[in-house]
């Protein structure tokens, strides 16, 4: 999915990041546009002591026939946890800043604001979460999933290896038009054809997502990368073959 980049963790000094993100294949709920457009999203952030953060993505897109700045993304939100580290939960809300004729796949959506809560121990995390999306209408959405985080310190010294196997499921509606040409019969003999377009709104799971975030931090720099198995469900012609593409992020904390 194209999203903004948020803190992996709180701590008590303000940071400053920059970095890139790379998608190979840019997708909304495992759902891909018809040219399976690549993405490339630059990123500059501020992550304040008190859990608050703001960032703005830039989003190019390549595929087959174009190579070209698509988007940017606006995030602000807030990152807290508890004093025993038992719980940690966020707050944010995302604008999305489209460049003229842009065939993103989820191009219609304006803005969003989403929060998350997260239980946390050590055999798995549990987390549930909900969000609004904001296009012509709302489209209220929830996710559930599990994971569990691995640590391996002093890897080349002072750095620091995190694996997190995650599973996650997701739910929401989305407002759609579906368009079709439907058959008119007087008596038992054909009278031609009529356009319909019929309007739906249905909350419904929208897709399963199974991924395996590794984190390499070693001083100022982070690299993640996180190959995901998406399943997407709810799509109006029939379940979309599932995807697996994979993120790598690279990170400089100043």
């Amino acid at each position: 999915m194209l999203c903004a980049q948020t803190a992996f963790s709180q701590d008590s000094t303000t940071h400053f990041v920059v970095g890139v993100t790379a998608n190979s294949a840019m997708n909304y709920y495992g759902r891909v546009d018809s040219l399976k457009s690549k993405g490339l999203y630059p990123f500059v952030g501020v992550n304040f002591s008190n859990g608050l953060y703001v960032n703005a993505n830039f989003v190019f897109i390549h595929n087959n026939l174009q190579s070209q700045y698509a988007a940017t993304l606006v995030e602000g939100g807030w990152n807290f946890h508890n004093k025993k580290n038992s719980w940690s939960g966020s707050l944010s809300t995302t604008r999305y800043i489209y460049q003229g004729n842009t065939d993103l796949i989820q191009s219609a959506i304006k803005q969003s604001v989403a929060a998350s809560i997260t239980q946390l121990n050590k055999v798995v995390n549990i987390t549930i979460g909900g969000d609004v999306k904001f296009s012509s209408q709302a489209d209220p959405g929830a996710q559930a999933g599990l994971d569990h985080i691995i640590k391996f310190s002093r890897v080349f010294g002072k750095g620091v290896i995190v694996l997190d196997p995650s599973v996650f499921v997701y739910a929401g509606t989305q407002h759609f038009t579906q368009t079709y040409l439907q058959q008119q019969h007087f008596l038992l003999f054909p009278a031609g054809e009529e356009v319909v377009t019929k309007d739906s709104r249905e909350f419904s799971i929208l897709s399963y997502e199974a991924s395996l975030p590794m984190i390499l931090v070693y001083k100022k720099y982070s690299l993640i990368l996180s190959p995901a198995y998406v399943l997407p469900r709810h799509v109006l012609t029939g379940n979309a073959p599932a995807l697996f593409y994979t993120t790598a992020t690279l990170k400089f904390t100043l």
